[in-house]
């Protein structure tokens, strides 16, 4: 179990997505869970970026309709503040979450910028 003031800063690196995970490992580059949280916040961004690019491209392509593309930016939204609420709360309770899409990400991050 990781120390409560761990556990914060692993939640701010969530909450704040890449931001959080900047300041997160300039403050508390030695401490695990802090970095383990960080990454995973890095690969929820670049997981964002990527969905909502793919959620406009079929927003684009189905245009002539306007049901589908509003179900899909809803879904889209949805989606992730879920994974944005449950990461918050994984963090704080000292839990190592290993989201499908996001985790795999977070271990392509890891092995690029060597961390």
């Amino acid at each position: 179990m990781s120390s409560s003031e761990s556990r914060v800063w692993a939640a701010i690196a969530w909450a704040l997505l890449i931001i959080g995970a900047i300041v997160a490992l300039i403050i508390r580059p030695r401490d695990d869970y802090v970095r383990y949280w960080a990454v995973e916040s890095i690969g929820f961004t670049i997981v964002i970026i990527i969905a909502w690019i793919l959620v406009e491209i079929v927003s684009i392509v189905f245009a002539f309709t306007i049901v589908i593309p509003l179900i899909l930016k809803v879904l889209y939204v949805l989606g992730i503040f879920l994974a944005w609420i449950i990461g918050v709360f994984k963090s704080l309770t000292g839990d190592y979450w290993r989201p499908p899409i996001i985790h795999e990400t977070s271990e392509w991050v890891k092995r690029v910028l060597r961390l």
